[in-house]
């Protein structure tokens, strides 16, 4: 009996013994992005930019198809070139989510690229990876995405018509979120022209998203900020706005129902009370993509603020 007793003990030790790594594993906090600051060292610069063909003509600009590598990919974009023998200041415009399926080079960056090009800047739009005939890659919380744009400056800033120094960067929606993320990252940015973004506090993004019953792929979303609210802090662009160096435009239509104005709102506090340059621009009634007068003048202090800052 005796003996029977002790076999017994012996089995749960086993058993116990067995169990305790998987039970300690599942306990472990789940870090499948590295913090934004890590970032850095996977935008190493290196390659060009290929030109390739005309994607249209305009009387005074032209827009090329192009390619460049970034992350051990190979990525697609548009270029915009003003008529003229240059060089020319450059601008990396970062658009909006737009679904892969109906997804066309220069979608939600073509108005702002047309507008910028025709006042004399060189206008680079990425079409993101994944996209655009380019090739997919990881992005957890978008950090691929940041990580191609870091790269992409430096690959701009070596075009031959490009003039040499620091970049302006805009982005819209998910692309200003992108842009926000940049400028914790890059003394080489200029000026940036962040419109209608999505929050710089990533769990704050999640529970945005959730909220509206936002189905996106758990390759961009691991899991939820009660996970690893640290991990959601690390790459929170908000938790580096102490590094900013560029000054930023905010713009943002009040009747946004896709991204709240007050988000814009909490952007620019933030930077403030980190002692950065930041003007926030409101639209009374405007909505996630301005339209009509409201763009016009959203795309005329958008020019100023480049003229001002991008020399």
């Amino acid at each position: 009996m005796k003996h029977g007793v002790l076999v017994a003990l012996a089995l749960l030790v086993a058993l116990a013994a067995g169990l305790a790594p998987a039970a300690a594993q599942e306990k472990e906090p789940v870090n499948l992005a590295p913090a934004l600051p890590e970032l850095k060292a996977r935008a190493t610069g290196e390659g060009t930019i290929r030109i390739g063909q005309v994607w249209f003509r305009r009387p005074t600009y032209t827009t090329y198809r192009i390619t460049f590598p970034s992350d051990g990919l190979r990525l697609t974009g548009l270029l915009h070139v003003p008529r003229g023998r240059g060089p020319f200041p450059v601008i990396i415009a970062n658009r909006g989510y737009i679904a892969p399926e109906r997804y066309q080079p220069g979608m939600d960056s073509r108005v702002f690229a047309d507008f910028m090009v025709r006042n004399g800047y060189l206008v680079v739009a990425p079409d993101y990876r994944g996209y655009g005939g380019g090739d997919s890659g990881p992005n957890p919380f978008y950090t691929g995405y940041v990580v191609d744009t870091l790269n992409l400056i430096a690959l701009a800033q070596k075009l031959p018509m490009a003039r040499p120094g620091k970049v302006g960067m805009w982005g819209h929606s998910r692309g200003g979120s992108i842009t926000t993320a940049a400028i914790t990252l890059s003394d080489q940015i200029a000026a940036a022209v962040i419109y209608a973004p999505a929050p710089a506090d990533l769990a704050q993004d999640y529970e945005r998203r959730r909220r509206q019953g936002s189905s996106r792929s758990d390759d961009t979303w691991p899991f939820p900020p009660q996970q690893d609210p640290e991990a959601y802090a690390r790459v929170s662009p908000i938790t580096y706005f102490s590094e900013v160096t560029a000054p930023v435009m905010l713009h943002h239509g009040t009747a946004d129902t896709t991204v709240r104005s007050s988000i814009s709102e909490d952007i620019a506090r933030a930077l403030r009370e980190a002692g950065k340059e930041v003007t926030l621009h409101l639209y009374e009634g405007g909505g996630h993509t301005l339209t009509g007068a409201q763009e016009r003048l959203y795309l005329t202090r958008t020019l100023e603020f480049f003229r001002t800052h991008l020399r």
